[in-house]
């Protein structure tokens, strides 16, 4: 199926040299997509490839994990914002032992600070190191950390357009949230684009 939306021209996103960035869409839509988890359970965390490092984020990880951020998103004071909000040990990075260069991330954390609510926030991978299942061992690796800290019910907020993202959040047990009138229609369109059979009986209604 036809995607119904078109790359940006102008696009804040930064490539790096060899290290294209992704393209760039503005969302037709006024709200996110949503997903929630609803069981404890723990996933299976993909093998970690050959020249790779499964690890937490650290002091002087900032330059790398911020070129990384910048070839997916465009918001400047994300990282910021992330460590202000980040579970204990739930900031995942893999880095690229060859080139010491973080390639993949995705973080566990807390709405706010006064909030027990908990999110799966901020995944993102270098495009240049698809197809080793990165996305999807760090997303795992945060599915754990919400799951082993007894964070229930957590969600994630997405695009419609991400659907390598949202790929690996269905594959991990997270389920699309209607929340709005309008999420029904979006996810079966959804699930359309990513030949995924459409069953609204893994939807969840408030």
């Amino acid at each position: 199926m036809e995607l119904p939306w078109t790359p940006e021209t102008d696009s804040p996103l930064k490539s790096l040299p060899d290290r294209p960035a992704y393209n760039y869409y503005v969302s037709e839509h006024a709200n996110q997509l949503r997903m929630v988890r609803q069981s404890l359970k723990f996933v299976e965390v993909p093998p970690i490839p050959r020249n790779y490092n499964l690890r937490q984020f650290h002091m002087g990880d900032d330059k790398s994990y911020q070129e990384l951020f910048d070839l997916a998103f465009h918001m400047p004071d994300a990282l910021v914002k992330t460590l202000e909000k980040a579970l204990t040990d739930g900031f995942f990075v893999i880095e690229h032992i060859p080139s010491s260069t973080i390639v993949a991330s995705c973080v566990a954390e807390r709405e706010s600070n006064s909030s027990n609510n908990c999110i799966l926030g901020w995944l993102v991978c270098d495009p240049s190191h698809t197809g080793k299942k990165l996305g999807t061992i760090v997303a795992a690796a945060v599915t754990n950390k919400l799951a082993k800290e007894g964070c229930v019910n957590p969600r994630l907020s997405t695009d419609d357009f991400r659907l390598a993202a949202i790929r690996i959040y269905l594959d991990l047990g997270w389920k699309p949230y209607l929340y709005k009138p309008d999420m029904e229609q979006r996810w079966d369109e959804t699930c359309i684009r990513l030949g995924r059979d459409v069953n609204s009986n893994n939807y969840v209604i408030p």
